[in-house]
């Protein structure tokens, strides 16, 4: 008589994510030098929620762990696509509605990524670092469609030589009558 035993095996699958959850984002060299939106684009912008969560989410990249960024990933993506679709028509332009369709693009890209079962971490910060970089591009549009045009700079620094001028004819006669000629 043979006996044999009959165990059913079975496999606890293990989500190789686990592995990289934990990991933050490394920007890679090609970063692009963060831009500072001038004094006029930023009170333009003011209204604009969505772009004051977008830049919430740029200022979290290098600090956010990739268990984090997949579980926060849909929301990413749901701001970014209501940034694009429904931005405030006296901000948007073609080009800043390009960059935002760009940014869209990165961020579901950037998600994907996180996202996958065997997370290529390499690829998520190179994603991380288009991302940035497409974020940047678009507070470069901002600032160019609020930047004072050629003629606007001319206007504001003849007004202000006029003014100059204007003070240093007053201190000018000002001093002069105030010291009488000296008789030898």
């Amino acid at each position: 008589m043979l006996l044999t035993s009959c165990e059913d095996k079975k496999e606890v699958a293990v989500d190789p994510r686990l592995a990289t959850d934990t990991l933050t984002i490394k920007m890679q060299p090609q970063l692009k030098q963060e831009i500072v939106l001038t004094p006029v684009a930023q009170q333009r912008i003011e209204v604009w929620e969505d772009f004051k969560a977008l830049t919430d989410y740029i200022k979290a990249l290098d600090t956010i762990k990739l268990i984090n960024l997949r579980k926060q990933g849909q929301e990413w993506i749901k701001v970014a696509g209501n940034a694009q679709k429904d931005p405030n028509d006296s901000i948007v332009n073609s080009a800043i509605q390009s960059r935002l369709t760009v940014f869209f693009s990165k961020t579901n890209t950037l998600v994907q990524e996180a996202s996958k079962i065997n997370v290529d971490t390499a690829l998520v910060n190179k994603e991380a670092t288009e991302y940035y970089n497409a974020f940047q591009n678009l507070k470069l549009q901002i600032n160019l469609k609020y930047q004072e045009s050629i003629e606007e700079l001319l206007e504001k620094y003849q007004i202000k030589a006029d003014s100059l001028s204007t003070k240093r004819d007053t201190t000018t006669t000002v001093q002069l009558s105030s010291n009488p000629p000296r008789k030898n």
